[in-house]
């Protein structure tokens, strides 16, 4: 059954419109009961006949709209307050709605109790719902767009003469299936390839996807099959590419060819209805232009490409080879930035994470040894990435190089050599990310379809010393065994020096300046000594 709520009151007549069966049940419901399933006392079935003063009506027509929208609440999934997002075991996200956001989520709510599927601004309005709603972990990629299709189909369709079918675009879309980083080849053992294909033909991926959306390309039989070919042909790993039949084109290609008949028919329908309107008397015609200027605004897209564009055809526009239709490059676009803080210039937001961090307990791989390292990439002036690697930081930033298809150009350490590695490395990340907090962005990543969240819109120079500054400190052995567990604790001293956070920050600053400028001074001394040397022997 179609899910659908009640409009608000006191709208306008509509004209000659059908109700649906689920629409008048919900109708009568109402009419017979005083309340609702969530407890909301209804209005009454028909309105007061004596005149009633404008704040009475006025409250009236609040409580009508407050009933609509917390239908509409309710089938929105959003009566708990939770994200509700499903989690990739199928499970609803049961992450709290920030407070803060709750009187937003109210609004949007509301706004939308008179829309229907075919309402202009739905996609818009639910794309600002979503970013109110949704967790860290699903506010971009597919959790968004899988969310705002389900919540789409709660609305109702619409009037019988308004159409609820999806744009062209979306549907080829949908047919060729969600991206993935993993290989799509199969194994000698009849098991899919576990190697991943690297971001940059992930992205190679996206770009040919973007353009056989394009009616361009589906409405050419031959520049379609190239161009689904190179789509396919980047699903493979290294190992693969080249060595496997291509399986998906010719189901993908006939599909598209079956999306693009349906919408030529529904063009063929819309014109004979357009001169069946010519027809109709001057009041019939006005009620229908209205209605069918809704219909059109959703698929004037359709329409009008099926109008300007020539049929499809069969001869061959262009030969490619779908390993190097695009050339290898390293994505230098900017950001796709989910989130960003906006107190920046709050140095001191991050000190009572910075006080968490320190109390925390080393376990084993706290205790590691490791690289803190930091780096950005073409495109992106004035945002670094810092992190921590216990292995070789060449081989971690070819991983990520690999994965993200981004360059990356090292801000520190300059030498990658023993000298570089400090104590308990994954902790002084911690610390370090932490004192930073208020300069984090998030980026989704649409080379390896993931989020990042260790970049920071902060200089190199500030964040190196940010770096030396816990490097340092933690070279002071700052940490204590405790027995039998394995784990290290806060000394004593330290923990009575972190109780005021602000005076603990001046000073472990201070110290890393001194060491600094003394590390300075004896660089100096021993680079003069050696001049001093070179000096005697070429005297001698």
């Amino acid at each position: 059954m179609e899910r659908i709520y009640p409009s608000p009151p006191n709208s306008p007549p509509q004209g000659k419109q059908s109700t649906s069966k689920a629409q008048r049940q919900i109708e009568d419901e109402f009419r017979t009961s005083g309340t609702t399933s969530s407890g909301l006392i209804t209005p009454p079935a028909t309105p007061e006949k004596e005149p009633i003063s404008n704040d009475k009506g006025k409250e009236a027509v609040e409580d009508k709209l407050e009933i609509s929208s917390s239908i509409l609440n309710s089938l929105l999934g959003l009566n708990e307050w939770r994200c509700g997002c499903l989690t990739q075991q199928g499970r609803p996200c049961r992450r709290p709605i920030p407070e803060s956001n709750k009187d937003d989520v109210k609004s949007q709510v509301q706004n939308m109790v008179t829309f229907t599927q075919s309402s202009t601004e739905l996609e818009l309005k639910l794309r600002k719902l979503v970013m109110l709603v949704h967790c860290w972990q699903h506010d971009h990629g597919y959790p968004l767009e899988d969310r705002i299709e389900a919540w789409i189909a709660v609305f109702p369709v619409g009037s019988d003469n308004t159409t609820s079918a999806i744009s062209v675009e979306k549907q080829v879309r949908k047919v060729l299936g969600r991206l993935s980083v993993q290989c799509i080849g199969i194994t000698s053992k009849r098991e899919r390839c576990k190697w991943g294909i690297g971001g940059q033909k992930v992205q190679n991926c996206i770009k040919t996807i973007d353009k056989i959306v394009t009616p361009e390309v589906y409405l050419n039989d031959d520049h379609l099959e190239d161009l689904l070919k190179v789509l396919e042909t980047n699903m493979f790993c290294h190992i693969h590419i080249n060595k496997q039949t291509l399986k998906s084109v010719e189901g993908w290609k006939s599909s598209i060819i079956a999306i693009r008949k349906k919408a030529a028919s529904e063009v063929i329908q819309s014109t004979q209805s357009s001169k069946q309107e010519e027809c109709r008397s001057p009041s019939e015609t006005a009620n229908a232009e209205e209605r069918k200027s809704l219909s059109s605004e959703k698929n004037n897209d359709t329409v009008s490409t099926y109008r300007s564009l020539p049929t499809p055809r069969n001869s061959r526009s262009i030969s490619v080879d779908p390993v190097t239709y695009w050339p290898k490059a390293y994505d230098a676009t900017p950001f796709d930035i989910i989130a960003k803080n906006n107190r920046t210039a709050d140095y001191a937001a991050g000190y009572e994470l910075v006080r968490r961090e320190l109390l925390r307990p080393l376990d084993s791989k706290d205790q590691d040894k490791g690289y803190i390292y930091l780096y950005e990439v073409e495109g992106n002036s004035g945002f670094v990435k810092l992190g921590y690697t216990s292995r070789s930081t060449e081989k971690r930033h070819k991983e990520w190089s690999f994965d993200c298809n981004r360059d990356p150009k090292v801000l520190y350490p300059k030498a990658l050599n023993i000298d570089g590695m400090v104590l308990n490395a994954r902790r002084v990340e911690a610390l370090c990310h932490a004192e930073l907090d208020h300069r984090r962005i998030r980026i989704y990543c649409k080379g390896c379809l993931k989020q990042h969240i260790e970049w920071f819109e902060i200089s190199a120079e500030e964040a190196i010393a940010v770096i030396e500054k816990w490097s340092k400190w933690m070279s002071t052995d700052p940490y204590q065994s405790k027995l039998r567990s394995g784990l290290k604790l806060l000394k004593d001293e330290e923990s009575r020096r972190i109780q005021d956070i602000d005076q603990f920050m001046k000073e472990i600053s201070v110290m890393a300046l001194s060491k600094a400028a003394s590390m300075l001074h004896t660089e100096k001394e021993a680079s003069q000594r050696q001049v001093s040397v070179l000096a005697s022997s070429n005297r001698s």
